[in-house]
């Protein structure tokens, strides 16, 4: 029993000095409250002396009959209880630790390689709008459904090159992935064994054990056979994207044509899905075609998430090993406390108030936090925050709207609303603004709604206000000019109907005077004929007989000469009307010419009133909208404009970079299949 209870007593001792060893604060720094809790207990105490200086004026047997008693028991020993008391409170705080809790540590093993084929083959229209560009989607696609672990992407054709090295950020090798073509390439080919090559260097690199390899392509030729196997002996995974179709299509040629081979017969690339199958059962990864939905990528998605290569790892691999976080012991120095705090009658109740609050406010041990907690009420950024703090903080978050309806003040309301697009409210804000500066701002607002008269009374206000706003004096320039341009054209526009009108009433006298002259002279040809009548009668012999066959012999040619004169109308109203519609013609040219030549100068002004808007939008409507912003100088905006006009061209970048380490490739020689 004896020897029982000494071999436990040294298990206590061991124990004891191990936690001693071990133990330690991290937060060490609390310990400085042991400061002023001192100094406070110093003075508390000297107080209690100054009370007991009536010991040597008063006999000690004669001071309860001197002095008040006030008929309460005095407490004994309360300093020593609050030093007590707030020295376990401080060192809770202070965070205690002695041992360590094992917790597991996960990282993201899965490291995927994107081969992309970049030969002349993917540019067949077999499947729309080409091989390339489908490819292109769904990679873009295979890239959204990677959330974790890395991603690298290879190109290949005659060589390899490495767009990007394996990383976690997936949006960087998306904004690659748009500007990949197959002119990019030096030379031409479908050399897949270089590709595996580049990605078997890539996970070297990165400490890679294990790692998918995804090939894009349309066809491998059957060389590349041993080095799949090369890739697959060391533990990595071959898997296939198959583009194209079985009946294949031309590939066509950037300068028009197809592509042929050495014998002039024209390419005609077809995917072959057994033999591509084949490939991903010696690589032991997984085949997939080309897709109407996205269960392709899903496919793919799957196995790249599974864990089957990760079954048989080296459990002493550094990155399998768990992480060790110290388990603070702080809080059970709280329990105390409230022995303490019990003790305290009502009238150290503030006391008690203090030591709970402090006891409770000191930070929560790491062990019992959760992963994710949603803690609405302990936010105190907008308690601190003034109403254009947060709106000011929603304004560059680019949540406009939020920020002018949280802006107290009206000029920094304003802005809010000119950069939303609400000119309308802008105007209003700065309705009864003093300033120069509000009623420059309310003049762009103008201009910005065509307003420009109201806008030139907003700028002569602003620099009556200031006489050195010199962006209010530009822009009213700009738009003075802008409102002469419009006044004129509107006044070309106006003449214009004027004219129109004019030769409309122009030609319908004309066609009334025509018609009057045709009428006379129908007029005249009658009475003719009336005078030639009578004359007719009066010389008719009286015999009936002879009066007879006289008029039977002058009916004919009376009748003839009728018909010749309508004929002879006839003809002139169709000459007359042929004359009016030549001359209508004539003038209908004369008018699109006048026209044409209106509507040239018209779109020259436009030219020039575009160049002059897009001059005064850069100089007035962007200076002075944001309330925190200083205005951008004159040398700041050229040198933007001139940043502006170089290319953002990132596969010209890729292009002489691909270029650049094909050069440096000693013993080039030229594919056998340049497709």
């Amino acid at each position: 029993m004896n020897d029982l209870l000494n071999i436990s007593l040294q298990d206590i001792s061991q124990e004891t000095l191990i936690i001693l060893d071990s133990l330690h604060f991290v937060r060490s720094e609390w310990f400085y409250a042991f400061i002023p809790l001192l100094l406070f207990l110093l003075f508390s105490y000297r107080t209690r002396l100054n009370n007991r200086n009536w010991l040597g004026v008063i006999d000690a047997q004669l001071l309860p009959y001197v002095l008040t008693v006030t008929g309460k028991k005095q407490r004994r020993y309360p300093l020593l209880l609050v030093l007590i008391a707030a020295s376990l409170c401080i060192t809770a705080l202070a965070g205690p630790v002695y041992k360590k809790l094992p917790q597991p540590v996960y990282r993201e093993q899965s490291s995927l390689v994107v081969l992309l084929d970049l030969s002349q083959s993917m540019n067949a229209t077999d499947i729309k709008t080409s091989r390339l560009s489908r490819a292109k989607l769904e990679l873009l696609d295979l890239l959204k459904t990677r959330k974790s672990g890395q991603t690298a992407l290879v190109v290949y054709a005659a060589d390899a090159f490495v767009v990007t090295p394996l990383t976690d950020d997936n949006a960087t090798i998306a904004n690659l992935v748009p500007s990949l073509e197959t002119d990019m390439m030096p030379a031409q080919g479908s050399k897949l064994s270089k590709a595996l090559e580049k990605a078997n260097s890539l996970f070297t690199q990165s400490g890679t054990v294990h790692g998918d390899i995804l090939v894009i392509t349309d066809d491998i030729h059957p060389r590349t056979e041993s080095a799949i196997e090369k890739v697959v002996s060391q533990g990595h995974r071959v898997s296939i994207f198959g583009i194209g179709t079985a009946e294949g299509s031309p590939v066509p040629l950037v300068d028009g044509g197809f592509l042929q081979d050495r014998d002039g017969a024209i390419v005609l690339p077809r995917l072959d899905s057994a033999r591509l199958q084949s490939y991903t059962l010696l690589g032991g990864g997984l085949y997939t075609a080309l897709q109407a939905d996205d269960s392709d990528v899903e496919k793919l998605a799957k196995l790249l998430q599974s864990k089957e290569l990760s079954k048989d790892e080296d459990s002493s691999d550094p990155n399998n090993l768990s992480a060790d976080v110290w388990q603070e012991e702080g809080h059970w120095l709280l329990l105390p406390l409230l022995f303490f705090a019990a003790l305290w009658t009502r009238k150290g109740w503030l006391a008690a108030l203090v030591l709970f609050v402090s006891s409770t406010s000191g930070p929560i041990p790491s062990s019992v936090y959760a992963d994710t907690v949603d803690r609405p009420l302990l936010d105190t950024e907008h308690l601190w925050s003034s109403p254009d703090q947060k709106a000011m903080k929603a304004f560059r978050n680019g949540d406009k709207e939020t920020a002018a309806r949280e802006f107290t003040r009206p000029d920094w309301k304003a802005s809010a609303y000119y950069r939303n697009g609400d000119y309308e409210s802008a105007i209003e804000t700065l309705q009864n603004t003093q300033s120069s500066d509000g009623f420059y701002n309310k003049a762009n607002a103008l201009v910005k709604l065509g307003r420009f008269e109201e806008a030139i009374e907003a700028y002569d206000r602003a620099l009556e206000l200031d006489e050195s706003n010199a962006d209010a004096e530009y822009n009213r320039e700009q738009v003075k000019q802008a409102l002469q341009q419009q006044q004129g054209s509107q006044q070309q526009e106006n003449q214009q109907q004027d004219d129109h009108q004019q030769d409309g009433k122009d030609q319908q006298s004309q066609q009334q005077e025509q018609q009057q002259q045709d009428g006379q002279e129908q007029d005249g040809e009658q009475q003719d004929q009336d005078q030639q009548q009578p004359q007719q009668e009066s010389e008719q012999p009286s015999d009936k007989n002879e009066s007879e066959e006289q008029q039977s012999s002058q009916g004919k040619p009376q009748e003839n000469d009728e018909q010749q004169e309508q004929e002879q109308l006839k003809q002139r109203d169709a000459e007359a009307e042929a004359e009016q519609q030549k001359q209508e013609e004539q003038q209908y040219q004369q008018q699109q010419k006048e026209q044409e030549e209106q509507d040239q100068s018209d779109s020259e002004a436009n030219k020039n009133q575009e160049v002059e808007d897009k001059d005064s939008e850069q100089k007035p409507m962007d200076i002075e909208v944001n309330p925190m912003e200083a205005s951008i100088s004159e040398q700041d905006k050229a040198t933007e404009q001139w940043l502006k006009r170089i290319p953002d061209d990132p596969g010209g970048l890729l292009r002489r970079k691909f270029h650049y380490q094909y050069k440096q490739i000693p013993n080039q020689t030229d594919s056998e299949q340049p497709w």
